[in-house]
């Protein structure tokens, strides 16, 4: 029963954290109301994951039971501030320092605290907990993008930020008390040690950076594609928003569970296969379908979600429990470069090259790449 309760709150920290993913549907109306580009308009967003990559790893290092509910209530502060400074942002740089900075730092500390109990406290079920957890943050946007969608466009974007940092403060804060490092879990290992292999964490944090790289540029630019550059509508975008957050959800707990059955090199390779499979039907397609443009842009969701849950269980299965928190926190900055480049690429593409094909050729190019890294991480495996 303390298991179901701690997976539980710890999902609704979650679906509230993974608004940053929403980032697409307010992108439309910052471009507007700061008159910026597609370049421009994607700063607040890189910024945000940059700095929520940056935190989890300086978090890692202080990171222990004892801590953990500090560091997970100030984190709860700092994204409500972050969301009420974002509101009355009168420039792209102050909606930076807030959307950015704030709810950035915010982020990587309390996503961090979840995963390290689950990977701390238990053996035989971890990817699948941890999958479960993090498919919170994969789905908000399931319910989060048509609620922003609809404030927006009844109110004003102003509010929309507001809204959201009364409603992060209350939430976070209170629902902090739940890191207890009194509350044993049904199923409390000791810490496990590993020989640490420089050669196999430096391949699956290349794996995880160009991973990360494509995913984050597709989803900070999917509410654009759909409405923008394909033409349709911003209703039916937004409902595929609704899809394309239950296929990041989704994923989470499956690959979660392929990682606890079948393992990593397994989950990676079905995982790129999808990937190049997503790039393909949408170069082909050029938005001139609406179901195919929910299903490849989908997938590219979908393989972001697989990702996120795999790294966690990966960390503790090739190194140990053993300075998790440090190990984890490092790997992450892979995400943190990875919405740098991928939000940087995307506005260069878009605003240079115009046209959404070489998108997908980035993203066909960047994965083959992730291929021939999986196939050298495989082969460290053989030889240990």
């Amino acid at each position: 029963m303390k298991t179901l309760f701690f997976i539980l709150m710890s999902f609704m920290m979650m679906l509230l954290m993974g608004t940053v993913y929403t980032w697409s549907v307010f992108r439309v109306e910052v471009e507007s109301v700061y008159q910026v580009n597609a370049l421009q308009s994607g700063l607040p967003y890189m910024t945000s994951l940059f700095f929520y990559a940056l935190s989890m790893m300086l978090t890692g290092r202080i990171l222990t039971e004892k801590t953990m509910r500090k560091i997970a209530l100030v984190g709860g502060v700092f994204i409500g501030v972050g969301w009420l400074l974002a509101s009355i942002s009168a420039s792209l740089l102050m909606l930076s320092i807030g959307y950015g900075l704030f709810i950035g730092v915010g982020v990587g500390m309390v996503y961090g605290v979840p995963i390290f109990i689950i990977n701390r406290r238990y053996t035989t079920r971890s990817g699948l907990y941890s999958g479960i957890v993090l498919g919170g943050f994969g789905a908000s946007p399931l319910i989060t993008a048509p609620f922003v969608a609809n404030l927006i466009a009844q109110s004003s974007l102003a509010n929309a930020f507001f809204l959201m940092g009364i409603v992060s403060l209350v939430v976070l804060m209170s629902s902090s008390v739940i890191f207890n490092h009194k509350t044993q879990s049904e199923d409390l290992p000791d810490s496990i040690s590993k020989p640490y292999d420089a050669k196999q964490f430096v391949l699956l944090y290349g794996m995880f950076f160009m991973a990360a790289t494509v995913g984050l540029m597709i989803i900070g630019l999917s509410y654009r594609l759909g409405v923008v550059d394909y033409g349709y509508s911003a209703r039916q975008v937004t409902i595929a928003m609704a899809v394309f957050a239950l296929s990041n959800g989704l994923a989470r707990p499956l690959f979660g569970y392929i990682m606890d059955k079948r393992g990593f090199v397994f989950g990676a390779s079905l995982s790129v296969s999808l990937i190049m499979l997503a790039a393909m039907v949408a170069l082909v397609n050029n938005g001139m379908h609406l179901s195919l443009f929910v299903m490849s842009i989908g997938l590219f969701w979908f393989n972001l979600g697989a990702w996120l849950s795999m790294i966690p269980t990966a960390i503790k299965v090739y190194f140990g429990t053993s300075n998790y928190a440090k190990r984890y926190g490092f790997m992450f900055t892979a995400y943190g470069f990875g919405a740098i480049c991928g939000t940087l690429l995307s506005g260069v593409v878009l605003d240079i090259l115009v046209e959404t094909k070489y998108v997908y050729y980035t993203v066909l190019g960047t994965i083959l790449i992730v291929g021939t890294l999986l196939y050298r991480f495989a082969r460290t495996l053989i030889k240990t």
